[in-house]
């Protein structure tokens, strides 16, 4: 993949080595800007639910990716809405995907989770419930 930024110069970025037969690659791309924006709504709508957000990611396999999520929501927390939280009594908290589902299966609920859409599939393997609700608790699911 070739990668060309403006005024810049291209940068190839090897993005597998494919075997006899070939494969398929997928890019995807978001601004920082349009992650700083889904960051200030789930701390808002923490805030606003007064219930601890987790933030969850796969950066262990997408770095650089889901990466950038997480820097850009913790810096954010760090410098506008740490003080807040901890006023509030709730916290927040970056998960990888895998641990933020078991810790949901064995949680009463009470919080909300900010995700990439592509892992709310995840979640549709969980037992069902009543929408909106975990044995019997408020969560929230906000999708980027």
């Amino acid at each position: 993949m070739v990668f060309t930024p403006k005024g810049g110069k291209p940068e190839v970025i090897k993005v597998f080595d494919y075997p006899v037969g070939g494969g398929v690659a997928q890019t995807q791309y978001n601004t920082s800007e349009s992650i700083a924006g889904f960051a200030q709504a789930s701390f808002k709508l923490a805030l606003n639910k007064k219930l601890p957000l987790y933030m969850s990611t796969k950066n262990t396999i997408l770095k650089k990716y889901d990466g950038r999520f997480k820097d850009i929501f913790q810096d954010i927390y760090e410098k506008e809405y740490r003080k807040e939280f901890e006023a509030k009594g709730i916290r927040y908290e970056h998960r990888l995907i895998d641990d933020m589902v078991a810790q949901m299966i064995k949680s009463e609920g009470g919080f909300i989770i900010a995700m990439k859409s592509m892992f709310f599939s995840t979640l549709e393997s969980l037992p069902s419930q009543t929408p909106g609700t975990w044995r019997g608790n408020p969560f929230y699911v906000d999708c980027f």
